[in-house]
C-alpha cells in the first residue's frame, strides 16, 4: 500500500508544478526552498484505521516576512490542491498543511547582525537633507527605459532633482555592483518601476532587496510605480508592495509623476492619502 510519508516530496514536487503553470511564483517559492516533514497527528482505529497527518513545510525567516500576512490562505490552498493527489492512499488524510519559520542556524549571527546595522544604520535613518548625495534613485528593467524610464528620469532631472540613473551615472569601466550600492545608500528615496520584465531580472531584484533592507529600520523610502501590471501580478511577486498604494502608467503622464514624487521629495504631501490610485505614502 502506497505510504503518504513516503511520497510526501514527489506530492511537494507536483503541487509545485501546478502553482508553476498557474503562474503562482508566491506559492512556487514556498515549495521550493521548504524543508518538508509530516507527521502523524491523529488515528482512528475504526474500519481498518485511518491514518491523519499534517505537512510542515520549514522555509527561511526571509521567506516567512515575505508571506506571513498570507500565510493561513496559502496554507488552505495547498491543502485543497493536495486533494486529488490523496485519492490513491487508502485510510490516509493529509489534514493541514503548515508554513512554518526555519529556525536560524548562524552561530555567529550576533556578529553579523551588529555588522549589519552599522551598514545600514546611517543610510537607512537619512533624512532628506542636502546631505543625501542623490534625491532619487530609480529601479527598473532595462526594456522599460524607452517607454517609461529615461523620460521620467529626465524629466526629474529637469525639474532640479538630483537622480541617480544608470543612463546618468555609470561610465564605461565603472564596476556595476559597486556604483549601484553606492546610488542605493546616498539616495534619500527609491523609484521602483514594477513591471513583468522587473519581475524576470536579477539586478533591478538586487536594487529592491537593498532599498528594502534600508526601509526595515528607517523612514519609508520606496515609492512605487505600476508599469503595465496589476495588483495581482504584483502579489505573485512580493504580497509586500502589493499593499502598498503607488504611480500607476496607465494612469498618470510622466508629468503627472514627476509633480507626485516632487511633493514627496519636497515633504509638502507625501503621496495621496485618499487611497485612489497615484503616488502615495508607504505605510
Amino acid at each position: 500500500m502506497p505510504s503518504i510519508e513516503d511520497d510526501i516530496e514527489g506530492m511537494l514536487r507536483t503541487l509545485a508544478q501546478i502553482y508553476a503553470m498557474k503562474g503562482s511564483r508566491r506559492e512556487v517559492m514556498i515549495l521550493a526552498r521548504s524543508k518538508a516533514a509530516i507527521e502523524q497527528t491523529e488515528y482512528d482505529n475504526w474500519n481498518g484505521g485511518t491514518y491523519y497527518y499534517a505537512i510542515n513545510l520549514n522555509i527561511p525567516t526571509s521567506v516567512f516576512a515575505e508571506i506571513d500576512d498570507f500565510r493561513e490562505d496559502i496554507e488552505k490552498d495547498m491543502l485543497r490542491r493536495m486533494v486529488p493527489l490523496l485519492r490513491s492512499y487508502n485510510n490516509q488524510h493529509i489534514a493541514e498543511v503548515r508554513i512554518c519559520m526555519e529556525m536560524e542556524s548562524d552561530k555567529n549571527w550576533r556578529q553579523n547582525a551588529l555588522k549589519w546595522i552599522k551598514e545600514v544604520e546611517i543610510p537607512s535613518l537619512q533624512s532628506v537633507t542636502q546631505d543625501s548625495h542623490y534625491d532619487v534613485f530609480i529601479s527598473h528593467a532595462s526594456e522599460d527605459k524607452k517607454t517609461l524610464v529615461r523620460p521620467l528620469a529626465t524629466a526629474l532631472a529637469k525639474h532640479g532633482f538630483r537622480v541617480w540613473y544608470d543612463e546618468f551615472e555609470l561610465k564605461l569601466g565603472d564596476g556595476l555592483r559597486s556604483s549601484i550600492d553606492n546610488g542605493l545608500a546616498s539616495s534619500a528615496y527609491g523609484i521602483v518601476v514594477l513591471s513583468k520584465a522587473f519581475f524576470a531580472k536579477n539586478w533591478p531584484q538586487y536594487e529592491l532587496d537593498g532599498l528594502t533592507a534600508r526601509q526595515m529600520v528607517g523612514k519609508k523610502i520606496i515609492l512605487p510605480i505600476w508599469h503595465g501590471v496589476e495588483r495581482d501580478d504584483i502579489l505573485k511577486f512580493s504580497p509586500s508592495l502589493a499593499d502598498k498604494l503607488a504611480v500607476s502608467s496607465g494612469q498618470q503622464s510622466v508629468e503627472e509623476m514627476v509633480a507626485s514624487v516632487a511633493n514627496v521629495i519636497n515633504g509638502s504631501s507625501p503621496y495621496n492619502e485618499s487611497g485612489e490610485q497615484g503616488v502615495v505614502p508607504n505605510p
